[in-house]
Parts: C-alpha cells; sequence; structure tokens
C-alpha cells in the first residue's frame, strides 16, 4: 500500500494543503461560473467536484484510480447529483481538445510529469478557458533527506519553487501565470484541519491494513512537522489565450 492507495482506501475527503476549507476560500474569492464545463482532475472521492455540481457547474471529474472513482460517484448519487466521472491519466486526459471552460487540481500536478500534464491542462481547455491548480511548491532549498523522505512517501520527484511552477505554466502556453496566496505550512494553520477522512467512504481495514495505514499516516505527519518551513503551497492560475 502507498500514500495514494491509502487516501483511497480511508476515503479521504481532501487530502489537500488546507483541506476543503482552503478550497472554499480560494473559490470564494475566484468563483466558477454558473454552467461553467469544469474538468477536476484528480477528483478523489469527489467533494469538490460534488461541491461544484451543487452550485451549478457542468462537472467532469476525473481520477487515475478506480477506487477514487467509485467512491467519488458514490458521494454523488447519495447527494443527487449529475457528475461524467471518468478513470484516468492526467498525461493523456481522455477528452478532444476545447472542451472544458476551467480546469480545477488540488495537488496532483506535483506527483506526475509536470509538463506533460500541463500541455495536456491546455490541450482539453477551450480558449480563454482557466487554469486553477493548488499545488505544492519549495519555499527554500529542501535538503536531501527531504527530497528522498518525498520520494519514498509520496512518490513524487523535486517539488518546484514557485518560480519554477509559473515557468512551467508559462511554457505550457498559458499567459497571465500567477499564484494566488502563496504561503508556508510553517504559517499556516489550515493544513492542519485538512478534512483527511470521510467515514461514510471508509472501509473496514483488516489487520495488516490497518497497520499500513497507521504507518503511512505517521511518517505523513512527521514529514509535515519536520519539514514545515521548507514547503508550501497556493494555486497557480492561468489563461489559455484565444
Amino acid at each position: 500500500m502507498d500514500y495514494h492507495d491509502m487516501l483511497a482506501h480511508i476515503g479521504a475527503g481532501s487530502a489537500h494543503p488546507g483541506g476543503f476549507a482552503a478550497t472554499l476560500n480560494f473559490l470564494a474569492h475566484f468563483p466558477i461560473e454558473t454552467g461553467a464545463k469544469v474538468l477536476e482532475v484528480g477528483c478523489g472521492t469527489g467533494q469538490t467536484a460534488s461541491y461544484l455540481a451543487e452550485n451549478g457547474c457542468d462537472v467532469t471529474a476525473l481520477d487515475i484510480r478506480p477506487k477514487m472513482v467509485e467512491k467519488a460517484k458514490k458521494r454523488a448519487q447519495k447527494r443527487g447529483l449529475q457528475i461524467n466521472f471518468v478513470e484516468g491519466n492526467v498525461t493523456s486526459l481522455p477528452f478532444e481538445e476545447d472542451q472544458f471552460d476551467v480546469l480545477l487540481g488540488e495537488s496532483v500536478t506535483v506527483f506526475v510529469d509536470i509538463p506533460a500534464a500541463l500541455k495536456e491542462y491546455y490541450r482539453v481547455l477551450k480558449p480563454e478557458g482557466r487554469l486553477l491548480d493548488r499545488e505544492i511548491m519549495a519555499m527554500k532549498p529542501i535538503p536531501k533527506e527531504m527530497e528522498e523522505a518525498i520520494k519514498d512517501l509520496y512518490g513524487a520527484g523535486k517539488l518546484p519553487t514557485l518560480e519554477e511552477w509559473i515557468s512551467h505554466i508559462q511554457s505550457s502556453g498559458f499567459e497571465e501565470a500567477e499564484v494566488w496566496n502563496p504561503i508556508s505550512m510553517a504559517d499556516d494553520m489550515l493544513h492542519l484541519i485538512a478534512n483527511f477522512d470521510d467515514p461514510e467512504l471508509a472501509e473496514k481495514p483488516d489487520p495488516k491494513t490497518y497497520k499500513d495505514i497507521v504507518e503511512i499516516r505517521r511518517k505523513n505527519q512527521w514529514l509535515l512537522s519536520k519539514y514545515e518551513e521548507y514547503h508550501g503551497y497556493g494555486v497557480f492560475m492561468g489563461i489559455k489565450p484565444e
């Protein structure tokens, strides 16, 4: 079991930095128009996708893990929502070009080939479509032992700096690349109240699985606490030109 399998097993609602509270805070500042066609990549168990659908968006939600898609569908069905859930990879999106008004990601792109994912985000957005991507970034040079711990626990490679994220976004063709509310984990309280579990979507673990879950969560908390001054997050934004 790896970190992402663990999230699927426990039915994590919002494991991204700041949790669902941070999502709501951002959407209060940058609301998505009613009727907008939104693609959420790495939708997990569908908490954000369901919220957007409840607020009048035409939502397509994608995740690479079948178990996440299954649980996201269950959440939407319970709320009586119409959401198009798709299993797929962000570096090879199963959609035609120029399909969506908004592409939303929350701590997904950093775990994959970043330029490949951003190229796909650009491709499927309509002209003048918006990229809204909450991602982790390096706040200062990362110690070697932190790099190794991140790779071991999350499977992620090098954490880009704010400037490197902006460069990636611009290199993918987006204009007006910027970041909203960049903040260090050391200065942020929202990451301490992240909505990590959803009891209704959690599975009852067997003894070995339970032990694995406890160990992975212990490592996650240790990493966040020990190296909190070295990493942070922000919402990276860009516009696909006409």
